[in-house]
C-alpha cells in the first residue's frame, strides 16, 4: 500500500510515516514510479508505535523497545523492560502530584485559601495537557 491509504488507515500522518520509516521503525520498497510501497504489516506497526506514544514513550525509546514488542525472546527484551519500568515510575510520579493538586484545589474551592497549605517543600509540579505548572 501507498504512504497515502496507510496514512488514512493508521490515522498517522504521512509526515509521521516517513520519519517512522527514517529512524528505523518501518520500512518501505520504492516502485518504479518512486512511489513508496508497505506491506500489511506496517499497518500493525504504526498502531504499535501509536500506542507506545500514547503511554508516554518517546521514538528513542520506541525504537529500543519496538523489537521486543514484536519478538520478546530477543536480547532487546531487558532494556525494554528498564525503560518500560521508568516509564511506570514517571507516572506513579505525576498521579502523586496530580493528587496532590487535586487536593490543593478542592480545599481551595471548598475552604479558600486559609485552608489550603502547600506540602512541605512548598511547591506542587503537576503535568496539565503537557505543561507542567508549579504550584508555589
Amino acid at each position: 500500500m501507498r504512504i497515502g491509504e496507510l496514512s488514512e488507515r493508521s490515522g498517522a500522518s504521512a509526515r509521521s510515516i516517513r520519519y517512522y520509516e527514517s529512524v528505523g521503525l518501518l520500512s518501505s520498497r520504492r516502485a518504479s514510479n518512486g512511489y513508496r510501497e508497505f506491506n500489511a504489516g506496517a499497518l500493525e506497526q504504526v498502531a504499535k508505535i501509536k500506542l507506545l506514544l500514547r503511554v508516554g514513550l518517546d521514538i528513542v525509546d520506541i525504537v529500543a523497545v519496538l523489537p521486543c514488542v514484536d519478538a520478546p525472546s530477543i536480547a532487546h527484551c531487558a532494556e525494554a523492560q528498564q525503560r518500560f519500568d521508568e516509564q511506570i515510575e514517571r507516572i506513579e510520579r505525576q498521579q502523586e502530584l496530580l493528587d496532590r493538586a487535586k487536593t490543593l484545589l478542592l480545599e481551595l474551592r471548598t475552604e479558600g485559601t486559609a485552608a489550603a497549605s502547600l506540602p512541605p517543600g512548598g511547591s506542587i509540579r503537576a503535568v496539565s495537557a503537557n505543561i507542567t505548572a508549579g504550584l508555589r
